[in-house]
């Protein structure tokens, strides 16, 4: 947890939001700012940071739809808040940007990189400090309605409403407010885990402001998988060496954990695997499958020629035959191991001593070594962890995250067609393109 000094006494920030101290104040009628920034996430903040750095003598105001910044960063990771990963792009411009904010990260096998307390909120509430801190007017429970951009008066017109918010999301007797902005910075988030309040409004407004928003569909989703009794495989954890395959060839491996559910695949194996299912016209999910190795920790070749060899000793000390299934104890868990059976052609109960055949010991490896799922869907927004399509790249500068068709207008973070791996890629991008378009929008007006 991350402790603050106020008065000199130490105290975490739920206490200094009981005493007023993030207290969020009401936004005036008629608000008049250098950069109006639309998004508290982690690109958002990265932005107005940036910016204020850059030039602490400009106006810089953020507005966020939920109560608290940072919602969807701080459940990243299972709430550790996988930050960035050793492979992304602009990794040692990004962890420079963080450790210069008093971040403090740590690295696994993996090249994932966490802050050293595992904690994403600790990272959201630094961040919110830091804004604090650089005189940024934050102003949280705001909701962007409408965006347009006056091009006699070059400047960006932004109608937004505070407070009044039902359970269901409609603004009810909310106060109606306009901000004016020399410049930009939409940082609205896409559609995935709406929960967290990304419903892709950014996406209508930049339509109206000129731009391109490519297809947008959930990515980094479990999938859905039909042709298996998955009843005895829910809750079964494995790891394993996962593949996707369309029309017969393969596109894509992943190795790690996957975890099997009611209704078919998770983990991040499986993530990555969904962002890789594109589909072309008259595709459907037929037209892929995937196949897990669960032979990567064992030679299961071996463990069922020492079991052959064991049942069919005449001096076998044991008086009653196992039967298949008890053969893949301690090398499987249960239920894989009978989907495993299932897929070779035999059954869970018959006698192991099917095993003295070579043929059918190599059916059981061929069948775990490509364990066979169909997909027949994919988990929606709700479920998904980012989104796919967004704003085509060809109409952003990548230097600056500027738009290439509207002055002083910026786009930063998930709302972009931009969807990277799981393991801090998509963090990365957001604190890298909002560190980048606060730089530049400060240099700029």
């Amino acid at each position: 947890m991350i402790l603050y000094m106020q008065e000199g006494v130490f105290m975490s920030q739920k206490h200094m939001r009981e005493k007023g101290a993030f207290h969020s104040p009401q936004i005036p009628k008629t608000l008049r700012s250098d950069i109006l920034i639309i998004g508290g996430g982690p690109a958002g903040m990265a932005a107005a940071i940036s910016a204020k750095r850059s030039n602490s003598k400009l106006d810089v105001v953020l507005i966020e739809k939920n109560e608290i910044m940072g919602r969807k960063l701080r459940a990243t990771g299972n709430g550790r808040c996988n930050i960035t990963n050793v492979n992304a792009e602009g990794f040692s411009e990004v962890t420079s940007f963080l450790s210069s904010l008093g971040i403090v990260t740590k690295t696994n096998d993996n090249g994932f990189l966490y802050p050293v307390s595992e904690s994403a909120a600790d990272v959201s509430e630094l961040l919110e400090l830091r804004l604090k801190q650089l005189g940024v007017k934050v102003y949280t429970g705001v909701t962007a309605m409408e965006v347009s951009y006056a091009s006699d008066k070059t400047e960006f017109v932004t109608s937004v409403s505070m407070g009044g918010a039902s359970s269901q999301g409609r603004l009810a007797n909310a106060l109606k407010c306009t901000v004016y902005s020399s410049a930009l910075v939409i940082a609205a988030g896409g559609k995935s885990a709406p929960v967290y309040g990304s419903t892709g409004e950014g996406y209508r407004w930049l339509r109206g402001l000129g731009h391109t928003v490519t297809r947008l569909v959930p990515s980094l989703a479990p999938i859905e998988c039909g042709g298996a009794d998955l009843s005895k495989l829910s809750g079964t954890r494995v790891r394993a060496e996962a593949k996707l395959f369309k029309n017969g060839e393969e596109i894509h491996r992943e190795c790690g954990e996957v975890l099997f559910t009611k209704f078919g695949l998770s983990g991040i194996c499986v993530f990555n695997l969904s962002k890789m299912m594109k589909f072309e016209p008259g595709d459907t999910f037929s037209n892929f499958e995937i196949e897990l190795d669960l032979c990567r920790d064992v030679e299961l070749g071996e463990v069922l020629k020492r079991a052959a060899e064991r049942v069919s000793n005449t001096n076998n000390e044991f008086l009653e035959s196992e039967k298949l299934v008890d053969v893949f104890k301690t090398v499987f868990k249960e239920g894989a191991a009978l989907e495993i059976i299932r897929q070779a052609g035999f059954k869970a109960d018959e006698d192991s001593l099917v095993l003295s055949s070579e043929e059918a010991r190599d059916k059981l490896v061929a069948s775990a070594s490509a364990l066979k799922f169909q997909p027949t869907g994919q988990k929606g927004w709700k479920e998904a962890q980012c989104t796919s399509g967004g704003v085509v790249e060809s109409e952003v500068d990548q230097s600056s995250f500027e738009s290439n068709l509207v002055k002083n207008l910026y786009i930063v973070g998930e709302v972009l067609d931009y969807d990277g791996f799981c393991g801090g890629y998509n963090l990365n991008h957001a604190f890298l393109s909002g560190k980048r378009a606060g730089a530049a929008v400060a240099d700029r007006i």
